[in-house]
């Protein structure tokens, strides 16, 4: 073996190990931990359905009092929903429905929306809703009651009514065709002036 070749395999072999160890240093997996997301709450809507994915809540235990309307079909609680009252059903179908929620549940303005969009109506801004809102007065204290019908052929109508009763907000609303929900209008606005404490 001359001198050269000696020399030169002296010289690269070192580099050659150098770049083999700096590769296998970049290759190296590194093992991180990331924070897991908090979930954001869900808002629930106070027309009896649930969010896709929620569990049904309890409904809470006491509270107010109603009578229903003569006539009217009073159906137990399902999901989130306290009761739901069947009225008379010619002309047309109507269902009304008993939700309580903690807190102001996403806000009257967001409520009203979420109401007129069941019946196809864009939504409105505070000034309009202002101008939208009236009230019945119950035992409880002044019932906020709004009233709105949807465009086209065949109309759908919603008057709902919502009050706060200590940290709850309840809603009470009457919804289905048009001719059937200004039939039985005026016993659902009974039903709220005679909202009481429960007294259990």
């Amino acid at each position: 073996m001359s001198k050269w070749y000696a020399d030169a395999v002296e010289i690269i072999f070192p580099l050659v190990l150098i770049i083999a160890s700096s590769s296998c240093r970049r290759d190296s997996i590194e093992v991180r931990q990331v924070p897991k997301e908090t979930a954001s709450p869900m808002a629930m809507p106070p027309d009896g359905s649930m969010p896709s994915g929620m569990i049904d809540a309890p409904p809470p235990a006491s509270g107010v009092s109603w009578t229903a309307p003569a006539g009217w079909k009073e159906e137990p609680g399902n999901g989130i929903r306290l009761a739901t009252f069947v009225p008379p059903q010619d002309p047309g179908k109507s269902e009304a429905t008993v939700v309580a929620l903690p807190g102001e549940a996403g806000g009257e303005l967001a409520n009203v929306n979420r109401w007129r969009g069941q019946i196809g109506l864009a939504p409105i801004d505070a000034v309009v809703l202002t101008a939208a809102r009236q009230g019945v007065k119950s035992r409880l204290g002044t019932v906020v009651v709004y009233d709105f019908t949807g465009e086209g052929t065949n109309r759908s109508r919603i008057v709902a009514g919502l009050i706060q009763v200590g940290g709850t907000t309840w809603y009470f609303k009457l919804m289905g065709d048009e001719k059937a929900v200004g039939k039985n209008k005026a016993a659902f606005i009974k039903l709220l002036e005679g909202l009481q404490k429960d007294a259990s």
